[in-house]
């Protein structure tokens, strides 16, 4: 089943148009319509409560931790928002930062809300998703002015140099650019494809407004055509439609600034940058995934609230496709609602079929090692850590009992079998890593046990020592089959012996 999240909006008015019914819709895979066996509206009544409560933080029980938290009771959109602080001047990510915290505010229907920072090393949480409005406003508005090192936002305002550098300098300078470039471009692909993966299991679309200055999509296409693909396949996966907002607002040609009189005359010249040219990836990514981009303007609140427009009414269609090669093509969908020009449609633009060989073990160490590293868990595949001490023995030596809610399973003769992986580190308050070990699972199960792992999961256990100055346990677990991924975070007492208290 492929699911298409679709927003349907009145072109002259702006409104949510919530009145349609599956016969209205028409849904084609590479130009063949296909059966709409799944089909449902979403509309957001709930409005937001005097308490404020945030409905997202559940009790777990002593030493059990898991990778999904148990959401609000009622339906409600999920709305992330990434501040771009590698990508863009820090001033402009502040302003962009105030603008959205005014529109958050403002907003009289409830959302489950999350902000995430993007700096030089990576990916970094600012405040996890919540219902709690006034606390993430509140988190929004301590963004100090730029660079402050108080926040540990690892973003400095970059240095402005005009067009007068000699060719000389140009050449010399031209190896660390590039070099530089493509590290901004890994970093913040990765950076998308992990919040994808942290709001998967979250039902319905998901919304993730990127306020950035964006990068060059021309680089991308050219010298990382698998990881821009990857990541739309992630994104679209995950039912996450990007809505992009240019944090630098209206562009003035590079080298202009109203402050320095020497400035004023500067104009573009033969082969010098387009001062929009880092701003294609924001149409690309939001019309790939079914969102919306604003450029080309200082009303950055108007571009947040149109984003949260689209989140109050959504459209939910899924097929069955009738593919038999999968190859990893792009497969084009399209979805209409014949005779209604009056409406402006969006929704992702494709979907990958990939091949169902296991990932190389390359492939799989790469999505292990991102996995660990990242500080937002991955929930593509629901994970449960049970920590005990072993009887007879010190309270450093522990019993992990891991239990995932899914695995792949081939059918081999009268066997079924799959294969995961499971990594596990221990790493102390520097991020330095103490402990680091690998295990390689197979499963070769009779029809009878195949059925009872799908309906309760399946169960992994090893022995393993807590090391005097671990701080954290890691977890990655990877499905051989489809490169899906489950990741936790456990806290450990370190140097004390105790067992680890439950988060």
């Amino acid at each position: 089943m492929v699911e298409v999240p679709v927003v349907v909006r009145d072109k002259r008015s702006g409104q949510a148009v919530d009145d349609l019914k599956a016969e209205d819709f028409v849904l084609l895979e590479n130009g063949k319509p296909r059966k709409i066996e799944f089909f449902s509206v979403y509309r957001n009544t709930a409005r937001v409560r005097a308490s404020q409560e945030s409905a997202v933080e559940p009790e777990a029980e002593p030493v059990v931790f898991r990778n999904r938290r148990d959401g609000p009771g009622e339906a409600m959109p999920v709305i992330a928002v990434l501040i771009d602080g590698y990508n863009a001047r820090f001033e402009d990510q502040y302003y962009a930062a105030q603008a959205a915290a005014k529109v958050i505010e403002a907003r009289e229907k409830r959302a489950l809300w999350s902000v995430y920072f993007l700096g030089k090393h990576g990916i970094r949480i600012l405040h996890d998703y919540s219902t709690n409005t006034e606390s993430v406003v509140d988190r929004l508005r301590r963004l100090k002015s730029a660079g402050d090192s108080a926040e540990g936002l690892g973003a400095e305002a970059g240095e402005w140099r005009p067009y007068s550098m000699s060719d000389l300098e140009r050449k010399a300078s031209d190896g660390v650019r590039n070099a530089e470039e493509e590290l901004r471009i890994i970093t913040t692909l990765a950076s998308l494809r992990e919040i994808g993966r942290h709001l998967s299991a979250l039902p319905g679309r998901k919304s993730l407004i990127w306020l950035t200055a964006g990068l060059s999509l021309s680089r991308i296409v050219a010298s990382m055509p698998h990881l821009w693909q990857l990541t739309l396949d992630t994104l679209n996966d995950a039912n996450v439609a990007v809505y992009s907002i240019d944090s630098e607002g209206v562009r003035t040609p590079r080298g202009f600034r109203a402050e320095i009189p020497a400035s004023r005359g500067v104009s573009l010249k033969s082969g010098l940058r387009s001062p929009m040219e880092d701003t294609h990836i924001l149409a690309s990514l939001s019309e790939a995934t079914g969102g919306r981009w604003f450029m080309s303007s200082n009303d950055l609140a108007k571009g947040v609230e149109e984003s949260l427009t689209d989140s109050q009414v959504v459209y939910r269609l899924a097929f069955r496709t009738s593919r038999e090669k999968w190859d990893r093509a792009t497969v084009a969908l399209k979805v209409k609602v014949p005779g209604r020009k009056d409406l402006d449609i969006r929704h992702r633009l494709s979907y990958l079929a990939r091949p169902s060989e296991p990932l190389a073990e390359k492939a799989r160490d790469r999505l292990l090692a991102d996995a660990i590293t990242s500080p937002l868990e991955a929930v593509e595949i629901g994970v449960t850590a049970r920590l005990s001490p072993v009887p007879g023995s010190s309270e450093t030596l522990l019993k992990l009992t891991l239990e995932a809610d899914s695995v792949t399973l081939k059918q081999d003769g009268d066997r079924h079998r799959g294969r995961f992986d499971v990594r596990c580190v221990q790493a102390a308050v520097d991020s330095k890593v103490i402990d680091d070990f690998t295990d390689e699972v197979n499963l070769n199960l009779a029809a009878a046990d195949a059925e009872r792992t799908h309906e309760e999961g399946f169960h992994y256990q090893r022995q393993f020592r807590i090391n005097a100055d671990a701080h954290v346990l890691k977890i990655a677990f990877c499905d051989h089959a489809t490169g899906r991924l489950g990741s936790l975070r456990v806290p450990l007492t370190g140097g004390s012996g105790k067992r680890p208290d439950a988060n």
